[in-house]
């Protein structure tokens, strides 16, 4: 019996220096990650304005002058406006742009939560009021930014006057996506704490090559801020079906003009039917929105992956152009 206490005894230390070793390793971790995102602030720092909205700030980044303002809404990803660097350059030289990062995106602070779409819309039209930024506006969304963006002109009609959407995420993706093999995992909420923890650990940063051939300076910037973007993207992930159904609730643009951009390869992921009946799905989905106006009109950008705005950025420009020149 002395023995086994003994051994017991043992065990009971080893437990205790283990847990107390990776509570060392976990404080150094976040010590040496609060340290690098400083080193990255300075490296990188923010190339446009923050916006003050009450409860948080936003990035915006404003370029041209001119009417309307094309106002541009990144996908659910972590380049934040950097989605636009290829297309906004180039747009603000016939009109003003205002591209920015959603909350706790790349140089924008946390915002509260829900991060859902009704939520992002209301920071965004409060940020560029902040910013003094007026209608009317022209609205540019990509994937799930077009979720954002159709909630947007939901809200506020009355200040859009033009809208282009690229390759947009269908309210009934998540369904459409699962019956051919596709389904689309949502992470449950509980999980955040984790995630919480991995990001300010700084883990997942440094992830091999460059991603849609992207210049390395929009490639750094992304992977410098990639951790504290994570947890953001996280937030928005888990209430995507919210978000998806809220952006069902507005079914018409009126007479606003409206382009959709659609890609012919939507995703790289096969799916456990046929590439063709991903792509049949897919086009079938963007031809659904050409419904919500009386002036709209589908273009398909066959030599362009899902990141249009990447792939082929003149297409997405000109497309601009078109609903700016018949303002």
């Amino acid at each position: 019996m002395a023995g086994q206490s003994f051994l017991l005894r043992w065990i009971g230390r080893l437990l205790l220096l283990g847990v107390i070793l990776i509570v060392v390793l976990v404080l150094v971790g976040l010590v040496r990650e609060a340290r690098i995102r400083h080193r990255y602030e300075a490296a990188y720092p923010a190339p446009g304005q923050m916006e003050d909205i009450g409860t948080h700030a936003l990035h915006l980044r404003v370029m041209g002058t001119g009417s309307p303002t094309v106002v541009f809404e990144s996908d659910l990803d972590q380049f934040g406006l950097l989605s636009w660097a290829m297309v906004q350059q180039a747009v603000s030289q016939f009109t003003r742009t205002v591209s920015y990062d959603r909350a706790g995106i790349m140089w924008s602070d946390p915002g509260p939560r829900p991060r859902d779409g009704e939520t992002i819309a209301r920071e965004l039209h409060a940020a560029l009021d902040a910013a003094g930024e007026s209608a009317p506006f022209v609205l540019v969304g990509h994937a799930m930014g077009g979720a954002y963006v159709r909630i947007f002109a939901g809200h506020y009609l009355s200040e859009v006057c033009g809208v282009v959407l690229i390759d947009a995420t269908h309210p009934d993706a998540l369904a459409r996506l699962a019956a051919i093999g596709l389904e689309k995992k949502i992470p449950p909420s509980s999980l955040r704490p984790l995630v919480f923890l991995v990001s300010h650990l700084g883990l997942g940063r440094g992830k091999p090559g460059p991603q849609y051939s992207l210049p390395d300076a929009i490639y750094e910037a992304e992977q410098a801020f990639l951790p504290k973007s994570s947890l953001a993207w996280f937030d928005e992930m888990v209430e995507v079906p919210r978000t998806l159904a809220q952006s069902s609730r507005y079914q018409r643009f009126g007479t606003i003009p409206l382009i959709v951009l659609a890609s012919s390869r939507p995703t790289a992921i096969k799916p456990r039917g046929s590439e063709q009946d991903l792509q049949e799905m897919w086009l079938e989905s963007q031809q659904e929105f050409t419904q919500l106006s009386s002036d709209s009109d589908l273009r398909l950008c066959e030599d362009s992956g899902h990141y249009i705005q990447f792939g082929r950025p003149d297409v997405v420009v000109q497309a601009i152009r078109d609903i700016v020149t018949a303002f």
